[in-house]
């Protein structure tokens, strides 16, 4: 669905690259990706109204501008993207034996998935990928405590990370990428919310690429009451199946007690 957006709106560098005639710009919802390419492509459409559209395969983003100042819209500034530009190297040394040892995850699984550090080894750099492995944007994690975790949402689509497994007959949606990565490790197709809450929007998401199978939802151990909610609440969108966990999965030391809770 386009969004109808005032031009006045816009931000200032796409205003003046429109107002200059440029019919290739940077888009304002995935800035380009890393290297700020130019794929919005900008096209008049009638009088006084611009269509915008990306053609970046993990934005997408398309919207309608109007360029008459007096048009009635609601004047709703677009959110910039939060695009992670800083050098990674491979996940190495002291944050392997955390991932290992810590939580379990397989080395296979992480490089599969893109997972990095930061060029000087203080936090893991985790990419969070939509269901064909593009990256929709990014999330750091510090190797030391206290935990700081920080989001870069590179796309308007939904903030969900999946973790697909082309075997699994089923799908286990997580709150975060680390108990994803061990279910992924374990043959599960696996979603992590990044966060407790879900949007219709990610409720339709997890609906259209896994409602042929069981989709099983498994916040962690503090959360049951808030998943049977969850589960209520989005029915009408998606079917989850609530589990009660006694322990976060990312921290369930033997692979055969999680199988278990996912017949």
């Amino acid at each position: 669905m386009s969004e109808v957006l005032l031009f006045a709106s816009l931000p200032d560098y796409l205003r003046d690259d429109i107002t200059a005639g440029n019919g290739r710009c940077v888009c304002p919802r995935c800035g380009g990706g890393t290297t700020r390419e130019p794929s919005l492509d900008v096209r008049q459409d009638g009088i006084g109204v611009l269509k915008l559209k990306c053609f970046r395969a993990s934005c997408s983003w398309f919207a309608v501008s109007v360029t008459d100042p007096n048009a009635k819209l609601q004047q709703r500034a677009i959110k910039p993207p939060s695009v992670y530009r800083e050098p990674t190297v491979p996940i190495q040394g002291n944050g392997i034996t955390i991932l290992r040892n810590e939580y379990q995850c397989k080395r296979e699984a992480v490089e599969q998935h893109g997972w990095r550090m930061s060029e000087h080894g203080t936090e893991f750099v985790l990419p969070v990928l939509d269901p064909y492995g593009n990256v929709r944007g990014h999330i750091t994690r510090t190797l030391s405590k206290p935990k700081r975790v920080y989001t870069f949402k590179a796309t308007a689509q939904p903030w969900l990370d999946h973790w697909r497994n082309s075997g699994s007959s089923s799908c286990v949606v997580v709150e975060d990428c680390i108990s994803a990565c061990r279910l992924f490790g374990l043959g599960f197709n696996a979603v992590a919310l990044l966060g407790t809450g879900m949007t219709v929007e990610q409720a339709r998401e997890i609906d259209k690429y896994y409602g042929s199978s069981k989709i099983y939802l498994a916040l962690d151990n503090d959360a049951f009451e808030k998943s049977l909610h969850m589960a209520k609440r989005h029915r009408h969108a998606v079917k989850l199946l609530p589990v009660c966990l006694t322990q976060d999965i990312k921290n369930m030391q033997h692979d055969e007690d999680i199988r278990r809770l996912f017949p």
